[in-house]
C-alpha cells in the first residue's frame, strides 16, 4: 500500500511539473511584448521597413510601420524615418485543438479587416485590398527614395497561403505618380504583379503616362534580381531626361533601372 502511495506520488508530482511547465509557457508566450520584434524586423528588411510604436502583446496589440535605410558607416543602425502609416491594431484567437492561431488585423487603409491564420502547415491571408499614399514607394529604396514620389497607392491580392507550395497573386498599381524633381505632372500609373509561387515572379508594367517604366525580375532565398528599363513618349523625352538619368543608367535609348 505504501508503496503504490509513493508511486502514485511520484506520477502526481511529474504530472504537477509538467503542468506547471506548460502554463508558465502558456503565460509567458501570452505576454511577449510586440516591440520585442521591433528590431528583427528592422534587421531582415535593412531598415526599409521599421516597426514604430508598439503596444501590447503579439497576440494584441498596436504599432505602425515606418520607412528608412541603414546609417552611412554603421550597418546596425537606422536613420530617423522618412515615412509612416498611421497606426493598425490587431488581435487574436488560438485554438490548442486545431493548433491553429488567427488574427484579425485593423487599419483605415484596409478595404476589411484582415485576416490572418497559422497552423502547423503554414501561414494563410485571406483575400483584400488596400490603398496607400505615395510616398509609401519610398521604403522600397533607390530609386524611389531619390524620387520622393506622390501620388495613389492601390494594392489588391487574391487567398495567399504560404507552405510546402506557396500560392497567391498580389497587384499593386502605382496611379498618377508625381515626384517634386519633375515639371511633367503626372508622370503615370504603372502596376507591379507579384506571382507567389516557390519563388516569387515580379512583373513592371506601364498602365499609361509619359514616363515608361517595364521590368521583370525574381525575389529567390530573400535576394531579388530584376531588369528593368525606363523611356519616355517621344514628345517628352527632353522634359523627362533629367529624371531619367536618376532613375538609371543610360543604355542606347533607354535607361537600366537601379533597383
Amino acid at each position: 500500500m505504501k508503496i503504490k502511495f509513493d508511486g502514485y506520488a511520484f506520477r502526481f508530482g511529474l504530472l504537477s511539473w509538467i503542468i506547471g511547465l506548460i502554463v508558465t509557457i502558456a503565460l509567458v508566450a501570452a505576454c511577449i511584448p510586440v516591440n520585442w520584434f521591433a528590431s528583427m524586423v528592422a534587421d531582415k528588411t535593412a531598415c526599409k521597413v521599421m516597426l514604430l510604436q508598439p503596444t501590447g502583446s503579439i497576440w494584441q496589440g498596436s504599432a505602425s510601420f515606418g520607412f528608412s535605410e541603414i546609417k552611412i558607416g554603421d550597418f546596425k543602425t537606422c536613420n530617423a524615418p522618412y515615412g509612416m502609416t498611421q497606426h493598425f491594431s490587431w488581435s487574436s484567437q488560438c485554438s490548442l485543438m486545431d493548433l491553429q492561431c488567427k488574427w484579425n488585423i485593423q487599419h483605415s487603409n484596409l478595404a476589411r479587416p484582415l485576416d490572418l491564420s497559422l497552423t502547423m502547415r503554414g501561414l494563410s491571408i485571406n483575400a483584400n485590398q488596400a490603398e496607400l499614399p505615395g510616398n509609401f514607394l519610398e521604403g522600397l529604396g533607390s530609386p524611389w527614395n531619390s524620387l520622393h514620389p506622390r501620388g495613389k497607392l492601390k494594392l489588391q491580392w487574391s487567398d495567399i497561403k504560404w507552405d510546402e507550395a506557396p500560392t497567391g497573386l498580389v497587384e499593386v498599381q502605382f496611379l498618377d505618380i508625381t515626384s517634386p524633381i519633375s515639371l511633367v505632372k503626372p508622370l503615370g500609373s504603372y502596376a507591379l504583379k507579384l506571382q507567389i509561387d516557390q519563388d516569387i515572379k515580379v512583373d513592371l508594367f506601364t498602365l499609361n503616362g509619359p514616363l515608361l517604366l517595364n521590368g521583370r525580375g525574381l525575389l529567390a532565398n530573400g535576394r531579388l534580381s530584376f531588369q528593368g528599363e525606363a523611356s519616355a513618349l517621344p514628345e517628352s523625352i527632353d522634359a523627362l531626361i533629367g529624371l531619367l538619368s536618376i532613375i538609371g543608367r543610360k543604355d542606347g535609348t533607354v535607361y537600366r533601372l537601379k533597383m
